[in-house]
């Protein structure tokens, strides 16, 4: 078994220890409320538990863990050790007490910061990162250490509430070496939030950089709860009002350490490092000016008035009000440079789109400029399709920030390899910008696709009346031409007074005849099919019973234009074609039905799918003859999971 995880499991024995002295120390106390007491240490003692559980289950090996572990336990301890304090110094009390002991713990308040300044020395991967951090990881237990030695032999009482007891170790001037030993702790508490950000200069990738960002957030914890310290001291003479920022620091920073390790993409890191800091500020702008306007109201007024707190608190209600609010704008731009730089170049960008001096579509190039992301990607969602595609139509893929407008996703901000996602704001900004892209492309695309069915229906229409002559000449006319010469050599031949074998020559001519009507049926066929006489309806049922497969029809629509029929069943007999001759289908399905001012033709079969629309197909001409008519024609094949071919049709009517 790892160490850290040794360790881990000897706090918890401890913690379980520590829980059982205080619960002996609150029922000699007799304090009605002491099972509150108990379950509210065990209760906040939970979070940094349950993060450094998670943190060794994560990573084993990794010290973090154990240091989160310790600061759930110093909320036991710190418990443990003021109910057992408070026992004794409400005799009469069984408990045991060593003088010694107590003498040698006044300081133990500083392990409100100790295993938390530990856990910013050694995030994320267990180890402090620089020399630096080494001897800070060094110099803080020392520094802890030696203030409670010098305190236990420094001149004056003990610390409330034993400030009556005796001191065994005896006073001397030595014991003013605690103030030093303090000094030192306090500067190892700023050199282990430094440490964070050193690391976070050294980082060499934007993964990391994430992570560090978020016990930036948290190490803001440590100052604001010495801040709010001295605010206790000063205001109430008491440090109370520290303890909102001990709650938030046993909260802030196991839950900032465990997200940065294991789902540091939860939110918005950035946001919150601007939060963070506002909120220190405006409270070190609150105790000053307080401290400041209440000083000298005092000295006009008169100290014992209750004035000066008064008027204190209005003024300083009164100037911070805006000062949150210019607090954020500034250090906004400050701590994100990145989101002030995309927000300004998405504005210019606006601002010179709507000049008519640039366009849209260079958002990408923009974004990249502005984010020093060369290898940023910008896809954009065509209406009626689930995939990203950029401006000249290449698959945008991969995980990045939504560009949603109205609800909808329009677009998608793909950060280059090992770089920050773009923030969510920039993102926001680019909508209209994205919007407009789009919308842009999709036009352009749709003339781009009229244009091209343009074309190919006229080289189809030439290609038709090709056809038709070659068909004619060599079919019909030519058997035409031949039956008149042989009626003129027969006139002529009776005409010169010879004999006729007239029945044979009318049979063969009535032959000829029929066969040249057969042969312009067939080809007035392919311009118009003759089944289509008596509407839609029949002529599919006659397309059922010469169907080489089996063929269901379903069909629910009324008598349509004749444009629309002749549409539809060509949609129809060229799905069922396609089926008999390419899919290997068993069975092919044929679906008529009206939508409102639309028809629907539905082809489905069983077969193998993977049937595409390739240029110069029966299905692209298909596709171009029904957009001829302003309707729509989609082909879904999956390889191995049958084809669905379906037509939209305006009817018109």
């Amino acid at each position: 078994m790892p160490w850290p995880r040794r360790v881990t499991h000897l706090l918890w024995a401890v913690s379980v220890v520590l829980v059982v002295l205080t619960v002996v120390a609150v029922r000699d106390l007799g304090d009605p409320d002491g099972a509150w007491i108990v379950g509210g240490a065990v209760l906040a003692s939970g979070v940094p538990f349950a993060a450094g559980f998670l943190a060794v289950r994560h990573d084993p090996r990794n010290w973090v863990g154990p240091w989160l572990t310790a600061a759930g336990a110093n909320i036991l301890l710190q418990t443990a050790h003021g109910n057992w304090a408070d026992a004794l110094a409400a005799p009469p009390s069984d408990l045991a007490a060593s003088a010694e002991l107590l003498n040698l713990t006044q300081g133990i308040w500083m392990g409100w910061f100790l295993p938390f300044a530990i856990v910013l020395l050694l995030f994320p991967d267990g180890r402090p990162n620089d020399a630096w951090a080494r001897r800070t990881a060094i110099a803080l237990p020392l520094s802890v250490v030696a203030f409670n030695l010098f305190l236990a032999v420094a001149p004056g009482p003990l610390m409330p509430p034993l400030d009556d007891w005796p001191r065994p170790f005896g006073e001397h001037w030595v014991g003013y070496g605690a103030i030093p030993a303090l000094v030192v702790f306090y500067a190892c508490l700023v050199l282990a939030a430094l440490a964070t950000r050193r690391r976070y200069r050294a980082a060499a990738d934007e993964l990391e950089r994430a992570r560090l960002r978020w016990m930036f957030v948290a190490c803001l914890t440590v100052p604001a709860t010495i801040l709010l310290c001295w605010a206790g001291y000063l205001l109430t003479g008491t440090p109370i009002v520290a303890l909102g920022g001990l709650i938030a620091m046993n909260i802030a920073i196991p839950a900032a350490t465990l997200v940065a390790m294991l789902r540091h993409d939860l939110y918005d890191v950035d946001r919150a490092v601007v939060a963070a800091a506002v909120y220190p500020v405006l409270a070190f702008l609150v105790v000053a000016g307080h401290a400041t306007v209440s000083s000298a109201v005092a000295l006009a007024v008169g100290a014992d008035s209750t004035a000066p707190a008064v008027l204190a608190t209005v003024v300083v209600v009164v100037l911070l009000l805006p000062a949150r609010a210019l607090l954020l704008r500034f250090l906004g731009r400050r701590l994100h440079p990145r989101r002030a730089r995309g927000i300004a170049a998405v504005q210019a960008l606006v601002t010179d789109v709507h000049d008519g001096s640039r366009e849209p579509e260079e958002l990408e190039s923009v974004l990249r400029e502005a984010m020093r992301d060369p290898a940023l990607r910008v896809g954009y969602r065509w209406p009626g399709s689930a995939d990203f595609v950029d401006v000249a139509g290449d698959a945008v893929s991969g995980t990045g920030v939504p560009i949603r407008l109205k609800g909808n996703e329009i677009g998608l901000i793909v950060a280059g390899p090992g770089r920050a996602p773009v923030p969510e704001e920039v993102a926001r900004e680019a909508a209209l910008v994205a919007e407009s892209t789009r919308l842009r492309g999709e036009l352009g695309h749709a003339l781009g696709e009229v244009e091209a069915s343009r074309q190919r229906l006229l080289r189809a229409g030439y290609e038709e009346r090709r056809r038709l002559e070659m068909d004619l000449h060599d079919g019909a006319q030519q058997r035409l031409v031949s039956l008149g010469m042989r009626l003129r050599v027969a006139q002529r031949r009776v005409a010169a007074g010879g004999s006729v074998e007239l029945d044979g020559l009318v049979d063969s001519a009535v032959d000829e005849i029929a066969t040249a009507v057969a042969e312009l049926r067939q080809i007035a066929h392919g311009l118009r099919p003759s089944s289509l006489d008596d509407g839609l309806a029949p002529a599919l049922e006659n397309l059922t019973r010469s169907s080489a497969l089996p063929l269901r029809l379903t069909f629910d629509a009324d008598e349509l234009p004749e444009h629309v029929s002749i549409t539809a069943y060509y949609v129809a007999s060229e799905g069922v074609a396609n089926a008999v001759k390419h899919s290997g289908a068993r069975e092919v399905e044929v679906a008529v039905r009206r939508d409102r001012g639309n028809v629907l033709v539905a082809v489905r079969d069983d077969g193998s799918g993977g049937a595409r629309i390739t240029p110069g197909s029966g299905l692209s001409m298909l596709c171009d003859r029904v957009h001829a008519l302003g309707g729509r024609l989609s082909l879904h094949s999956p390889p191995l999971g049958g084809t669905v071919m379906t037509a939209e049709i305006p009817c018109g009517s």
